[in-house]
């Protein structure tokens, strides 16, 4: 603190610049500008301002003893103690170092520890002979030359906690620009480790979350309640528009049951492909344009898609759902893999589909027939195999070909009537179900045009309206939708008030024990993965940098010595670590933005939401602390006179 040194072997950082040299031994001058105008100042005066950008390690010896004078100055403490300081200095350079001591010793007490006493002898006041750790003899000389020592006033090293920080932000800065390839080990060393950390948990992390995980009882669509009624109560589709009028539902779906559907598997010639079945939803286009007939489609799939599906055109415009030829007339890519892939319809597609997939998921949609002349009366029966799905017809029609009633033996002047039957399981009793709609013979027509002889042909419009009225008998839930969960929720309480059972649908559920047993081990299992991975990545990153960290040894001591105080080269350390993992946070989220809209790369690496990233890199933010904190520990454990006798700093 009220000493400043002049070594025989220099101590200079030779990583540093001159003027970085002295700059550092500035801190107590907050001000950057003013800072730098002093620095310029000192090695103006000691005959270095041609040099203030060379680095430590390309002076010479005369130069470098120069700039530690320079330096010892700019501490501004009243007491200079130089050691030999022309100890490694020819004749005629120690000659120069000695004029310049004498010029500096003018407003400092300046000490010579020496062997040559005769360089000195005719600037000197007093001479104190040590010998054998003795002092021998003490003489003040009365050198007419000599400079008399004037009061000075030292430089106060103690400083506020702000500009120990401020000052400490400035070193660490000042650190890693001065050892470029040292900074650049340490941000390849950070990024190898904050990468290893992000793909451990892309991939791993699915798996974890799995133990996590709430199970819902429904599809979860925000805004979304589930509604239906108590006991044997029917739930018509009156019942649910005056509902949703009363409660404020943007919309309602009286028929549900695609919605919590598991989805469809979609054959694309070289690979199934998964989707849930939904309508409406906003999403927007990268290929093609929205759907807008009843059997037309959008596809909403991850990017991982897009070589199978196209990029500028759709190479698979017809796809199959529930045995019927569906037109792909757009698709939506994106990038976040964890979505669930959706096949969106209009309204009318939607009712469609769920007429569909109640026929071809275990139901049983049947048409009855009874055809009668002057011949007499024939019943007979088509199951739903043998209907074709007529999406181009809007009107209620049932077009019989004329084959199909010959088989029977009657002619096209018959009179037809018959119903349509629906079997399946009933959801309010939980029995099966036998529901007939009756078909005026007026809906029945000959279709001159039909190319099969076994089949009928049905308007998809009419045969979802059947459907729906067959299901109002059998079909007792419904769904709301609202703004958002929270006015959900709210409007699921008015219903229970009421005499309704209503829930928002992110209610959950308890699983079964067996799912999750068998959730939680996976989960465990990768888990346990992560943290091997992790804890290597960890033992690699302290093992490597500890070697460069170590490298700075030289540097904290020659800064101990020059008075900066402790807290600020500990903040400068941890600073110049903390820019040395800024680059790997950059480079790991380009990398993820650019990764991810790779479809090889999307079809395997999980996708990360923000908050992980942030748990990432705080995690490395940690790990940087904790590394940079144990090399502090050891290299403050010693005393600066053992950290120089270990040598200079690199």
């Amino acid at each position: 603190q009220y000493i400043s040194f002049i070594f025989q072997d220099y101590n200079i950082i030779e990583s540093y610049t001159v003027l970085q040299n002295v700059e550092l031994a500035l801190m107590h001058i907050d001000d950057v500008k003013a800072r730098r105008k002093r620095a310029l100042e000192l090695l103006e005066r000691v005959g270095l301002s041609d040099h203030i950008h060379h680095k430590g390690s390309k002076l010479s010896g005369g130069q470098k003893q120069r700039t530690v004078i320079a330096r010892a100055l700019a501490k501004d403490s009243p007491i200079i103690l130089a050691d030999e300081p022309t100890g490694n200095l020819d004749s005629a350079t120690s000659a120069e170092i000695i004029e310049l001591l004498k010029e500096v010793s003018r407003d400092k007490l300046l000490i010579v520890v020496t062997h040559n006493f005769e360089q000195v002898e005719h600037h000197a006041t007093r001479h104190i002979r040590i010998f054998d750790g003795a002092v021998e003899s003490d003489h003040v000389l009365s050198n007419s030359n000599a400079p008399k020592p004037q009061n000075t006033t030292n430089n106060d090293a103690s400083h506020s906690t702000k500009s120990n920080i401020k000052n400490g932000l400035v070193l660490g800065s000042t650190i890693f620009k001065a050892t470029p390839r040292l900074s650049f080990f340490l941000c390849i060393l950070l990024l190898i480790g904050t990468l290893g950390v992000y793909f451990a948990t892309a991939m791993c992390g699915a798996g974890i979350a799995d133990i996590f995980d709430e199970h819902e009882m429904f599809t979860h669509i925000d805004g979304r309640v589930i509604v239906t009624t108590r006991g044997n109560d029917k739930l018509s589709s009156e019942t649910v528009q005056k509902l949703a009028s009363e409660t404020g539902a943007s919309s309602y779906l009286r028929v549900d049951s695609l919605i919590d559907d598991h989805g469809v598997s979609v054959n694309f010639g070289r690979k199934w492909l998964y989707f849930k079945l939904s309508y409406g939803d906003n999403v927007g286009v990268d290929v093609g344009r929205l759907p807008e007939k009843s059997n037309e489609v959008l596809l909403y799939v991850p990017i991982s898609y897009q070589p199978l599906l196209g990029k500028d055109s759709i190479s698979e415009p017809i796809i199959d759902i529930y045995y019927t030829n569906v037109s792909v007339v757009g698709i939506k890519y994106f990038i976040d893999n964890n979505l669930t892939p959706k096949a969106i319809f209009t309204k009318e597609g939607f009712d469609v589909m769920t007429a569909l997939s109640s026929i071809h998921e275990g139901s049983e949609f049947s048409l009855e027939m009874s055809i009668s002349n002057s011949e007499g009366m024939t019943s007979f029966h088509l199951s739903s195999y043998e209907f074709e799905i007529d999406f181009e017809s809007e009107d209620e029609k049932v077009y019989l070909s004329p084959d199909l009633i010959r088989r029977f033996n009657r002619t096209p002047d018959s009179v037809i009537n018959g119903s349509f039957y629906w079997r399946d399981y009933n959801f309010s009793t939980g029995q099966d179900s036998n529901t007939a709609v009756p078909i005026k013979s007026e809906n029945f027509v000959f279709d001159t045009e039909a190319k099969s002889e076994k089949s009928a042909r049905i308007s998809a419009k009419y045969l979802s309206d059947v459907l729906f009225q067959c299901m109002e008998e059998n079909y007792n839930q419904a769904s709301l939708f609202y703004a958002n969960d929270r006015e959900a929720k709210s409007a699921a309480e008015k219903l229970g008030d009421i005499g309704y059972i209503a829930v928002p649908s992110d209610t959950t559920y308890i699983p079964d024990p067996t799912e999750t047993i068998f959730n939680t081990i996976g989960g465990i299992v990768m888990l346990v993965l992560w943290f091997v991975i992790i804890s290597f990545i960890v033992t690699f990153l302290t093992l490597c940098s500890k070697r460069s960290l170590a490298a700075f040894k030289g540097d904290m001591a020659i800064m101990r010595s020059m008075g900066i105080p402790v807290s600020v080269i500990k903040i400068g350390m941890y600073f110049r670590m903390l820019i040395s993992l800024v680059p790997s946070v950059v480079i790991v989220i380009s990398a993820a933005l650019v990764l991810y809209r790779i479809p090889q790369v999307n079809e395997f690496l999980g996708y990360l939401y923000p908050w992980q990233y942030a748990l990432i890199f705080a995690g490395m933010l940690i790990l940087t602390y904790k590394i940079t904190k144990g090399h502090i520990k050891r290299l403050f454990g010693e005393s600066v006179k053992k950290s120089l006798k270990g040598g200079e700093g690199k």
